[in-house]
């Protein structure tokens, strides 16, 4: 008690001196040194008593400590002040540093005590030591809680002064280490950290570590760790190398088994950093080199203890090895085998409107925007057309304009010109006998003869041409980009249900060359009602009837005969997909369906053993490149111009077929490798370098048009023995992480297998790895490298036929093999069902566009329906994507009573594959225009990107022409570095835009689907769900629809490549039966949605305050866990990752 009255009397004697401090110095000074000696008393009771009734906030000690420090000019009374605050924030003052450091923080602790440095500084005499120390040590605490430490260094323009402290310091013992603990704060800081290069630090720090010694402690530690931050700049890293401060560098690392415990480990690690940094610039490279620091580097990797702990170091100085050696080049060509010639776009500079407002192209120009020689897109094609591939945010933002309000207005398209699409929402028409009379006498034109029109479509109207593209505004033929529904010519028959179906035929494709110009009416209805006429009179003509009704609008399914196998419906629909790289067969997998063994199959679990094995081996084939056999054992280019050769005497038509049955049990005895393919759907393989006996090298094709994006691969391997393992390392990857670091394994499929009844694709392959090697990346950032994904594999038959892949392929022919095995299995009765094709790619595929619901009723018209869009497939490599999709559809073809629901509530308008051409060509990121289409939604060009163009212009129609606001649209993805299945979303709160945040809304409306996802699917993670709207991101499809349209159920339901690391399926990898399970799960989720108005007003105050708590300030300042992402991978770049 006495103690707590003493310290009071102190500190109410210096607040009666605070008035005028400088005319009580020898009572300041007293109580002052008083007080220090309490707060710094051996007695522990004492101490802490003191430093309790210090920093005590609502007593007001230390702003009172604060104030007289500031207006004292006496260096001693200054001394025992400084030493109060001192006690304060000292590491041993546990329970009181915390909250006294918050507290100066606050009291902008940090701006004065920098004053006072400087001031006293700059006097021509010299502060005290004691006064310095106590000062730099208060200093030095607070730049470490201090989140703004470096900017109000820089505002106050101070760097140099403590630059200046330390290089006439750097001796002093006890003052150096609260000296570097500020240099770490400083070093981290862009700005700072060039100031103080600019102003010698490279040479002082020199100094300070000769000074140290190389004998492990803390402040050596500190010392690397300062120049590990500052080596970020290539000033710094320049002159080090001129300064021969590398030679000292490396005398430190040679020391590095001398160092124990921990802080080798450290010393070790920001050493290894700092030459990883030096090795980025030509100059370091060249004194590394000079200075034996790769024969120290190579040594470290022969001697690096088998522990844990270094995994991490290992990768780091295999990529300075790697890195200083002469440049290694993959063997191939800059650009691609083939280039695809996109549409030549002219340009005049005039204020005519943009071409994506569909008024039409601009004609006159000089200049022309093509492809270049590295197949990217020359010239931007419009001002309004530049957001960036990948998402790069310097152009995102850019592109989203400047300050907190500034979001471009979304560019609106002619009334007229969104009428096209009345032809895909046929099912909302219903008319009488006498309109449906009316109608067909204005709207159908009587051709002279069926031959005129059925057998070449709208390229052969001949002199009634002008009536059909009567409203072709956009300089291309209509049928380019509007549903072709003309159905093929067949021969005639004498029997009379092929003469009704000829004269039906007849009048659809009469019917739907109007409706490219008019887009008003239904050609369902009319074509439903010429013939159901005479089904009713013929029952066998029935079934015909209904298929020709579900497949009118895709002509790729049309001439299919409805009794064929899927086997040759698949083969007879991949020989008319047209491609850019030539294709000799069907893959058996996607010919035999394309699924999953359907078995949970656990995640691999790495052996560090074997990755630092493969690590060095790396090196070591650095180093000795020669051991290498080095045999070509796969060329595409190469085959694509003998291909080229052969093809130039036959011009006619490709057939398509699969003879791997055939195949298998046959070896090739003058080869002794294994042999390989890629040349079908999907595939992707460039070329194949055999570097050992079972080992090879393969490289991926990068995406058409483009030089980068590998990371899909999808190959077939034969002329394999039984029981011996074989090494495949793809060298040409890109991403800087991945999850065959973290228990992915590749996919494997065998023809043997499925002929003895065991089909489906298995996870397989052992030791599996990703880590940088030594091919440098010519077309990324500045000095950077691939990395590998290497895997070993035992095939359980000789001679048998093997696919391999990343994940379930599922290419555009099975998508359009599944549409024509659902158009034929759908009872009409029970469900509506349609496709269309929505319009033509820049390759000439169809896309189709899936209409599904219930029949018309008469107490629940279509028309009354809400409409539900879901897309998928924009980034072809996600082809888990186009799995969920699959069954998403297949469940709302079912008779299951949460699919009956959802048809009756619902319109659901699915366009399945954005990217056909992508996914058709085995890219991975982008389609034929080497653009992200998925950046593409907030200004597509119709004839760049058609596709997206269209679609958006279905929402459009959708939201301004019906005058209904879509109910949900959600974009199916794959993701590649993240487990379980999530959605991102959009809410006002979570948005970078000051207007949106400005502005509330009910976050039940887009957090329901989540929570009911997490009830019904058992991979669903809803913690790793997100609702920010980046600045980045607002040209995605999920942002742009719900800021354009205001949809407030906008999503991005993502998938996992992998797996997942919580729920039911922890531990195990995805199979496709498991992604149709999220499919169908997504539709349960939907059903529970049906009645909004009711459930919303069930929803109790407290759940809607749970809901809204997935939205709160704190989980949206924070990103969504991400173990994978933010562990720090033993053998995985250490870079950032993208």
């Amino acid at each position: 008690m006495a103690d707590d009255t003493l310290n009071d009397v102190l500190i109410d004697r210096l607040r009666s001196f605070l008035s005028k401090p400088n005319e009580n110095l020898d009572g300041i000074r007293s109580a002052a040194a008083r007080l220090h000696s309490r707060c710094a008393s051996q007695d522990k009771a004492t101490r802490e008593r003191t430093l309790e009734r210090v920093w005590r906030r609502h007593d007001g000690a230390i702003p009172l400590v604060l104030s007289l420090l500031e207006s004292v000019r006496d260096q001693v009374t200054c001394c025992s002040l400084a030493g109060i605050l001192h006690e304060c924030v000292s590491p041993r003052a546990v329970k009181y540093r915390s909250p006294a450091l918050s507290q100066l923080t606050s009291l902008n602790a940090t701006q004065l005590i920098i004053k006072l440095l400087m001031q006293l500084s700059g006097k021509e005499s010299q502060i005290s030591d004691m006064l310095l120390y106590e000062l730099v040590w208060i200093i030095a605490q607070l730049s470490q809680k201090d989140s703004k430490f470096s900017v109000k260094v820089r505002l106050t323009g101070s760097a140099r002064t403590f630059h200046n402290i330390l290089r006439l310091h750097y001796n002093n013992p006890k003052l150096l280490y609260p000296l570097l603990i500020v240099f770490k704060s400083l070093s981290r800081n862009v700005t700072t950290s060039t100031v103080l290069v600019k102003d010698g630090i490279v040479s002082t720090m020199e100094k300070v570590i000769v000074s140290i010694g190389y004998s492990p402690s803390p402040k050596l530690r500190l010392s690397l760790n300062v120049m590990h931050s500052l080596t970020r700049s290539k000033l710094c890293c320049t002159k080090m190398a001129k300064e021969d401060f590398v030679p000292l560098l490396l005398r430190i690392f040679e020391r590095w088994e001398r160092y124990n415990g921990k802080m080798r480990l450290r010393i070790l690690t920001y050493t290894i950093i700092t030459l990883k940094h030096l090795s980025n610039t030509k100059i370091g490279r060249k004194a590394i080199k000079s200075s034996n620091g790769l024969n120290l580097l190579y040594k470290f990797c022969v001697l690096c203890p088998n522990d844990r702990t270094y995994d991490s170091l290992l990768p780091r100085v295999a990529s300075i090895i790697g890195t200083c050696m002469d440049k290694k080049v993959l063997p191939i060509d800059t650009t691609g085998p083939v280039l695809f010639s996109l549409p030549v776009l002219k340009t005049e500079n005039s204020d005519t409107s943009d071409n994506t407002t569909g008024s039409g192209m601009r004609t006159s120009s000089s200049r022309e925007t093509t492809p270049s020689a590295d197949g990217s897109v020359a010239e931007s094609f419009d001002n309004n057309d530049d957001d960036d591939d990948d998402a790069s945010d310097k152009t995102q933002e850019s592109d989203a304009g400047h300050g907190p309000y500034a979001i471009p207005p979304p560019i609106l398209r002619d009334m007229d010109d969104l009428c096209q699409y009345a032809a895909f929402f046929q099912e909302n028409v219903v008319t009488s006998n006498q309109e449906a009379r009316t109608f067909e006498e204005k709207c159908i034109p009587r051709a002279k003869s069926y031959q005129e029109f059925g057998t070449h479509g709208c390229d052969s109207l001949g002199e009634h041409r002008d009536y059909w593209l009567i409203n072709d505004r956009d300089g291309l033929r209509s049928d380019s980009y509007l549903g072709s529904c003309h159905l093929q010519h067949q021969e005639p028959s004498n029997d009379e249900n092929s003469f009704w179906q000829k004269e039906v035929e007849r009048r659809l494709n009469n019917y739907m060359r109007t409706v490219r110009s008019h887009s008003s009416c239904s050609c369902y209805d009319v074509y439903k009602r010429e013939m159901t006429w005479k089904a009713s009179s013929d029952p066998a003509m029935n079934s015909n009837l209904q298929n020709s009704l579900h497949m009118m609008g895709l002509t790729i399914l049309s001439d299919i005969p409805k009794h064929s196998s899927v086997h040759y419906a698949y083969c007879a629909i991949a020989s008319k997909v047209n491609t850019v790289y030539p294709v000799v067969k069907v893959a058996y997998p996607d010919m035999v369906g394309g699924d999953g063994s359907g078995q949970l199959y656990p995640l691999h679990i790495k052996d560090r053993k074997v990755c630092r094995a493969k690590l060095m081996t790396s090196v070591e084939r650095a180093v000795h490149p020669h051991l290498l056999l080095d045999r070509v054992v796969y060329d595409l280019d190469g085959l694509i111009q003998q291909d080229a050769i052969a093809k130039g005497n036959d011009s006619g038509e490709k057939h398509l077929y699969n003879i791997d049955e055939r195949r298998v049990g046959h070896r090739d005895l003058l080869k002794h490798h294994l042999l390989f393919e890629s040349r079908f759907e999907s595939g992707n393989l460039r070329k194949v370098v055999q570097i050992g006996l079972h080992e090879y090298e393969l490289i991926l094709l990068p995406d058409v048009n483009s030089v980068k994006h590998h990371q899909w691969f999808y190959f077939e391997v034969s002329n394999m023995e039984a029981n011996v393992t074989y090494t495949f390392n793809i060298v040409n990857c890109e991403k800087q992480n991945s999850q065959f670091n973290y228990g992915m394994k590749p996919i494997m499929y065998s023809v043997i297998e499925a002929k003895e009844g065991r089909p489906g694709w298995v996870r397989a392959g052992s030791d599996i790895c990703y880590y940088r090697n030594n091919y440098q990346n010519l077309h990324g950032r500045s000095r950077s490298w691939y990395l590998t994904t290497s895997f070993s594999m035992t095939f359980p038959h000789d001679n048998d036929v093997c696919y391999i892949a990343y994940h379930f392929p599922y290419p555009y022919s099975l998508l359009m093999t599944q549409i024509w095995k659902w158009s034929l299995s759908v009872d009409p009765s029970l469900i509506y069902f349609r496709t269309d094709c929505l319009c033509y790619s820049l390759n000439n595929n169809e896309t189709p566009l899936l209409t599904i619901t219930s029949p018309d009723m008469e107490s629940n018209r279509i028309k009354d329906r809400e409409v539900v869009f879901l897309t998928a497939r924009v980034h072809p490599g996600e082809s888990n994507a186009s799995w969920v999709m699959h069954g998403t559809i297949q469940y709302l073809l079912s008779n299951a009573p949460a699919a009956i629901m959802v048809r009756n509530k619902f319109v659901f308008k699915i366009v399945p594959m954005l990217n056909m051409e992508g996914v058709i060509n085995g890219c991975h990121r982008c389609g034929l225009s080497d653009e992200d289409l998925n950046r593409r939604w907030s200004r597509p060009n119709q004839y760049l990107h058609p596709v997206i163009y269209h679609s958006k212009g279905l929402i459009e129609y959708c939201a301004r022409i019906m005058n209904k606001a879509p109910f949900m649209f959600c974009d199916y993805h794959g993701h590649s570095r993240r487990k379980n299945v999530f959605l991102y979303g959009c809410c006002n709160a979570g948005s970078w835009n000051q207007v949106d945040r400005s502005n509330s809304d009910d976050p039940v409306d887009y957090l329901m689907l989540p929570y009911l996802m997490q009830h019904f699917s058992k991979a669903f993670n809803l913690q790793a769900c997100n609702f920010r709207v980046e600045r980045m991101r607002e040209a995605t499809a999920r942002v742009t629809i719900w800021r354009e349209f205001g949809v407030k159920r906008s999503y991005t339901m993502e998938s996992s490549f992998c797996g997942c690391d919580q729920g039911f399926y922890q531990g195990y990898h995805l199979d496709t039966i498991h992604l149709k399970e999220i499919g169908a799960n997504f539709c349960e989720a939907m059903a529970c949605l049906k009645d909004e108005g009711g459930w919303k007003a069930d929803i109790t105050p407290e759940e809607a305050a749970r809901l809204a708590g997935l939205t709160s300030k704190e989980q949206l300042d924070e990103s969504p866990p991400m173990s994978e992402i933010s562990d720090n991978s033993d053998f995985s770049s250490d870079e950032d990752f993208h």
